[in-house]
């Protein structure tokens, strides 16, 4: 059975779901962790706005498995007292629906952004890395990434979709009027960065610096956009220098601090700062906000813009749906239809060991030209009787969804 253990932009706000949020390193420490625990295979998806757990175990009887991640989450992350609210519990069809909507884009914060597919096949593909998916998942995650094509490609979800980087950029033009005129700091240059120096180019902004904490990476990014780079260590000076600040690292602690703001706002004699802060964990320490003509903004208070956005396109989501339906259909039914591969292969091998012990019985009686077409007559009927029951078997359990009628089948026929 699949599973889905998990919490998103939807079931939990930033502080939440910054306690949970996973880097390559946290996967491989923690899936060997689960995985002993009657777990198959697992896929880790970790992104600014989710954290889910997919996975696949042996047995019917998934809620105890459910407890065991879970506990094992929380005291990984040494939450003990976490009553865990915020999450969500998704089981089978369910749980393969919800994946495709997410690879389409259909639950993301910005209604279908394409940047959530690099995430899911990272994510992936760190699981295929570590050895911890099953083959089950590899069927499941490249069904996943069929959907997120088949939607792209017929529907329009995607045309004039917005980003979290784009909204970030809108949310800070409304706020501050035209952006062109004021100096931007870049803290990060990973995807999100670009994004974001894209945004801010279709403004006319062309004043705009770029730190990372590894210098040749802010440095290419710069370069490749007509901006300037700035070495991570004078962070401090470059908060003095620019009026807003838009961050997305990876970074587990924040990095730009009360300390280090209260020490620029000094220097810029009060001007106001403004910080968008596009990461999970936050960059931007929480108390900073309640410094004198400092404003701070976080990813979830983008939603304005974003929601603006989503009703122009919410009419795709139903014909998007429609593609997903179709492609969940089709992987439950090779799922189901795994359950009874063991079955068709207990009734070939129990034929054949009809056919074998009267084989035997007839060579004792007959000379060898006979014996020989007696085996390959014998063979044909094995392989006629065995197609005949495996199209009977698969119609009378529905494909193996009926699991009182497998075990029916196996007990009619003494199978293993």
């Amino acid at each position: 059975m699949i599973a889905l253990f998990g919490l998103n932009h939807k079931t939990a706000p930033i502080e939440i779901r910054e306690k949970f949020v996973f880097c390559e390193e946290d996967i491989k420490r923690f899936a060997p962790i689960i995985k002993t625990n009657g777990i198959n295979g697992i896929v880790i998806v970790s992104t600014c706005n989710r954290t889910e757990f997919y996975f696949e175990t042996t047995g019917n009887d998934i809620a105890p498995i459910f407890d065991i991640l879970e506990k094992t989450l929380f005291e990984y992350r040494k939450i003990p007292n976490y009553n865990g609210e915020h999450f969500y519990r998704k089981e089978h069809d369910d749980a393969a629906r919800h994946l495709f909507r997410v690879t389409s884009g259909l639950d993301s914060m910005a209604l279908g952004e394409y940047q959530i597919v690099g995430q899911m096949k990272d994510a992936f593909n760190f699981s295929k890395k570590y050895n911890i998916c099953s083959p089950v998942l590899v069927r499941l995650f490249n069904k996943a990434f069929e959907s997120s094509k088949k939607v792209r490609t017929n529907t329009k979800l995607n045309r004039g979709a917005v980003s979290v980087s784009y909204a970030a950029v809108e949310m800070t033009g409304k706020k501050l009027g035209c952006l062109s005129e004021h100096p931007i700091l870049l803290v990060g240059a990973g995807e999100t960065g670009e994004l974001t120096i894209q945004s801010l180019i279709k403004k006319g902004c062309t004043n705009f610096t770029v730190t990372n904490r590894t210098f040749e990476k802010a440095q290419a990014l710069a370069k490749k956009y007509n901006g300037k780079a700035e070495d991570f260590s004078n962070l401090g000076n470059l908060l003095v220098n620019n009026n807003i600040v838009i961050t997305s690292t990876a970074s587990k602690k924040p990095l730009i601090t009360v300390e280090i703001v209260k020490e620029a706002m000094k220097k810029r004699n009060d001007t106001p700062l403004v910080l968008v802060d596009l990461s999970v964990p936050r960059n931007v320490a929480m108390e900073v906000g309640e410094i004198e003509n400092v404003s701070v903004y976080d990813i979830d208070e983008l939603k304005g813009v974003i929601e603006e956005n989503f009703e122009k396109r919410k009419g795709e989501i139903s014909h998007a749906e429609e593609i997903i339906d179709e492609i969940v259909t089709d992987f439950v039914n090779w799922h189901c239809s795994r359950t009874l591969s063991s079955t068709f292969q207990s009734i070939s091998n129990s034929l054949k060991e009809v056919h074998k012990s009267e084989l035997k019985g007839f060579k004792k009686k007959q000379f060898d030209s006979d014996v020989e077409k007696a085996s390959e007559f014998g063979d044909l009927i094995t392989s006629k009787l065995t197609r005949l029951m495996i199209r009977n078997v698969k119609s009378i359990t529905d494909n193996g969804r009926k699991e009182e009628y497998v075990k029916m089948v196996n007990k009619l026929f003494e199978l293993g």
